[in-house]
């Protein structure tokens, strides 16, 4: 039975390390995994896997090639997930919809706009998007930075090597739009 599998990893650092040596490190990090995880739920009548990966450049020490890699669905911040009033279904940012039985792939910014991403006939979908958010902590205000890294596919067999076997067949990067 056909698999779809949510792979999202998340780089996170905070404003003190917006310099050139941070953010080539943070650039060079890989945001392909192999996947960890089992089906949890089912979207469509079709079992889903959701692996969530972080790498947090905000642990001590802040070294720029230093980062700690988080493995789960407790890794990072929590990611939002919601099914929507026409059946769709909400992960963080990204909307999985089935139209007219294809399982397509769209984008929601902050705004409320919608870009559509693709479906996933061709291969796996790789789609990112950078923000950053107000965090308190010990009464200190800072801002957390992230980029999140979301592959998709719709795979026959769940392989562990899915998004690193081959490249993905289609991207989105909402830096590029």
């Amino acid at each position: 039975m056909p698999t779809l599998i949510f792979q999202l990893t998340l780089k996170q650092w905070d404003k003190s390390q917006r310099h050139d040596a941070f953010q080539t490190a943070i650039a060079n990090a890989t945001n392909v995994y192999p996947i960890q995880s089992k089906p949890e739920f089912r979207l469509f009548e079709l079992p889903c896997v959701f692996d969530q990966h972080t790498l947090d450049f905000t642990t001590e020490p802040l070294e720029p090639t230093s980062a700690e890699h988080i493995i789960g669905n407790q890794a990072g911040r929590p990611i939002k997930q919601s099914l929507l009033e026409d059946g769709s279904a909400k992960l963080d940012r990204f909307i999985i919809s089935n139209q007219q039985n294809s399982i397509q792939l769209a984008y929601e910014d902050e705004e409320g706009n919608i870009s559509k991403i693709g479906g996933f006939k061709n291969g796996w979908i790789q789609a990112q998007y950078q923000w950053r958010y107000r965090v308190e902590k010990n009464n200190e205000i800072f801002w957390l930075y992230e980029e999140v890294t979301l592959n998709a596919a719709l795979v026959d067999e769940i392989k562990q090597d899915v998004f690193l076997a081959q490249p993905p067949a289609s991207t989105f990067n909402t830096a590029k739009i």
